[in-house]
């Protein structure tokens, strides 16, 4: 399988080009029932339109195939992508069902976490609903309303998972305000370079300013990373350890 640059974000009309000569019957009606159904989550622009990741649609063709070859109802198909989220069954375990399609071995990759209802958190991601509420009260995730109750995006399920390994080294959210605070600060100087393109009404423009504003964030991760590494490196050297990074 070719590698596919996960920096690429599709319409849902590209979706369905893409999708449409192993799925003749697909429509841009039954991609948008299967995100209110929360089996999908494309993210959305600014104005609203949806934008697929190649994660996106492999999970897209994922669900497609359970429902062509297995005939599985939504309520199973989405009970078996929570287990492989959650880590109760791999993928090799789940392709071991497909009777001889060995190319649901392929289809499985290692899909972002999708969003996840409040009252499911801890079920699913394995944290508690009081964890999460103090991240929330310390602005580093937000909940949405849906139509059953409150739930978080795939975005805030990261940050909820990697709070929770800071909390295993001793750091509780309060101590993670630094990064909320940081990346307030970093977005407001961003917004100083792209803003001004952005309230322009050439489209290409606007377009070109939110592909500026994405190659800044991945060169401040970056610089970050090496930062950080930088000064850390010096107590492996102070204390005669390899360095790790």
């Amino acid at each position: 399988m070719s590698a596919v640059d996960p920096s690429v974000r599709m319409s849902i009309g590209e979706v369905l080009r893409e999708l449409q000569g192993e799925f003749p019957e697909l429509t841009v009606s039954k991609i948008r029932f299967l995100e209110s159904e929360g089996l999908i989550s494309p993210e959305r622009t600014p104005s609203g339109y949806r934008k697929f990741s190649p994660a996106d649609v492999q999970r897209l063709r994922f669900i497609l195939k359970l429902q062509k070859e297995r005939y599985l109802p939504l309520k199973v198909i989405r009970e078996k992508l929570k287990e492989l989220e959650s880590g109760r069954i791999r993928a090799g375990d789940l392709a071991g069902e497909a009777e001889g399609h060995s190319e649901f071995k392929e289809d499985l990759v290692a899909y972002d976490q999708a969003a996840v209802p409040l009252e499911r958190l801890e079920e699913v991601v394995g944290v508690t609903t009081h964890f999460a509420k103090t991240l929330e009260e310390y602005g580093l995730i937000c909940s949405h309303e849906g139509e059953d109750g409150p739930y978080y995006e795939r975005e805030d399920i990261k940050i909820i998972r990697v709070a929770q390994e800071f909390y295993r080294y001793g750091l509780e959210p309060r101590h993670l305000r630094m990064y909320e605070s940081f990346t307030d600060r970093e977005l407001a100087t961003f917004e100083q370079v792209v803003l001004p393109a952005l309230k322009s009404k050439d489209q290409e423009m606007r377009k070109s300013a939110l592909e500026n504003l994405s190659r800044l964030v991945e060169l401040s991760r970056e610089l970050k990373d090496l930062l950080l590494k930088n000064r850390a490196k010096e107590y492996f050297r102070r204390y005669h350890f390899p360095v790790p990074f």
